[in-house]
């Protein structure tokens, strides 16, 4: 298939800006969701020989999105798709259909993770929310970048190598996290992005809705979950920033808990804007942002780290 048989499948709004004149290149590398488009504008840097955009709308969530036809410049205007195998069904057929155009590099940053079963799902792919396979992540966009200007490539690597020791450091925070904990579980009454946490950090997460942002609690669910909060003395409910946050705040009312926020770096905007939760997210957050900002200080109050 030709690459100009993606516009009308896979336009999409690049960094939330609705300008259908934006200026998509073959210097232009599309990310297909915030975290990614963090990963690849560290990566690129500066410079300003390569640019980085992320595809999915300021407020949108990254998982549930969906590329609305001709809504800006098409995907196969760009030198580079950067995307995740698994993630999203229309980024798989992107990838597919993007990888006979020789003229666009396309980037599985989750090359070489391998998924694991987790207590939410099998085949779990939310590599990204552990700092420590991030690097991976990291690297297999260097690598990519690097294919699409070698003449660059010791700029790209000593970024990428940079970054990748924010996040070992990262890392070690969560892990001081962990160590200081009272507690080993948390609830969290939406989306379950959090598992890959159960399997680096023995972090349990318990939720009633699951990994689809589509789920719903059922009566019982949520009765499991009130007895679970009893038992085990947690006083927090916790809520994806990217999505409706009412069964959190219903959870709380029947258990007296209070609500924190988590983000598993999928949107730029808080979707819950009714909680006083203090967060300003802004559109040009980047990974560290969301977890220095928001991640780090709920998991250290979820888990009477302090």
């Amino acid at each position: 298939m030709s690459g100009g048989a993606l516009v009308t499948g896979l336009a999409g709004c690049l960094s939330g800006d609705d300008d259908p004149e934006l200026d998509v290149g073959r210097n232009t590398v599309i990310a297909s969701m915030p975290a990614l488009w963090d990963f690849t504008r560290q990566i690129v840097g500066e410079e300003e020989t390569l640019e980085s955009f992320d595809i999915v709308p300021v407020g949108e969530h990254g998982h549930d999105w969906n590329p609305e036809p001709a809504t800006v410049e098409d995907i196969d205007h760009a030198g580079g798709f950067v995307y995740m195998r698994d993630f999203a069904a229309w980024q798989d057929d992107a990838a597919e259909q993007l990888e006979a155009d020789d003229d666009i590099h396309v980037i599985d940053a989750s090359e070489g993770i391998e998924f694991f079963d987790s207590p939410a799902e099998d085949n779990d792919e939310h590599w990204w929310m552990d700092p420590v396979y991030c690097q991976r992540g990291v690297d297999n966009i260097a690598d990519g970048i690097v294919d699409m200007d070698p003449d660059n490539e010791a700029y790209y690597r000593d970024n990428a190598e940079a970054f990748n020791e924010e996040l070992q450091e990262l890392h070690g925070e969560m892990q001081d996290v962990v160590d200081r904990a009272a507690l080993d579980t948390i609830v969290v009454a939406t989306h379950d992005s959090f598992q890959w946490w159960y399997q680096q950090y023995d972090i349990q997460v318990e939720s009633p809705v699951g990994t689809s942002p589509d789920d719903s609690a059922s009566p019982d669910e949520v009765e499991e979950i009130e007895g679970l909060m009893d038992e085990r003395g947690i006083e927090h409910v916790l809520y994806d920033v990217g999505e409706p946050a009412q069964l959190a705040e219903s959870l709380a009312e029947e258990t007296d808990a209070e609500i924190l926020p988590l983000t598993p770096v999928e949107t730029q905007i808080d979707g819950a804007p009714e909680l006083d939760t203090g967060i300003s997210m802004e559109p040009d957050w980047g990974y560290m942002d969301h977890f220095y900002e928001i991640n780090l200080p709920s998991l250290e109050t979820a888990l009477q780290a302090e």
